[in-house]
């Protein structure tokens, strides 16, 4: 990868990071909301984001979460997984909106693993209801992100940012 690359991903890392740091006390639990989240869609316009996010994914769980490790290996875990199936989903369709749909259907469904991960440190009794809520929480977001980062792309063409 370009130094460019490198530092739009430590940029997008730290925007992650801060999003969530804004609203820490929603960006965890089975009830979440983590707007950073909507950053996901930003490896429909270039993979390489991926990096980024998955960084700031690491980094934010690293410092905020109450879960500890199993948030450090649960948590961004459903971040990788989640953009290998995205990939391997949508490595044929060229339609931003389409794809972004995809994202936050993959995002979601993964988030079983958050789940997984409460129900495991007791956080949480009940699975179903657990991946319900968390599964509603990325759902919500991401769909939310669909529109903001489709709009900020045609500002600033995330793409060519990183391939530039």
């Amino acid at each position: 990868m370009k130094t460019k690359q490198w530092v739009l991903n430590a940029i997008i890392g730290s925007l992650y990071f801060a999003i969530t740091m804004l609203i820490a006390p929603f960006g965890f639990g089975a009830i979440q909301f983590r707007l950073s989240e909507m950053l996901n869609h930003l490896a429909v316009f270039n993979k390489k984001y991926a990096i980024g996010v998955a960084a700031g994914v690491v980094l934010t769980n690293l410092v905020f979460s109450p879960f500890g490790v199993y948030d450090w290996i649960l948590g961004v875990g459903h971040t990788i997984v989640s953009f290998i199936v995205f990939f391997i989903v949508t490595k044929h369709i060229e339609s931003p909106v389409k794809k972004m749909m995809i994202n936050t259907v993959v995002f979601s469904v993964f988030s079983f693993m958050i789940a997984l991960m409460l129900l495991l440190i007791g956080a949480e009794e009940v699975f179903w209801i657990t991946y319900l809520t968390v599964f509603l929480g990325q759902f919500v977001t991401m769909g939310i992100g669909i529109p903001i980062i489709q709009s900020l792309d045609k500002k600033l063409n995330f793409n060519k940012r990183m391939e530039a």
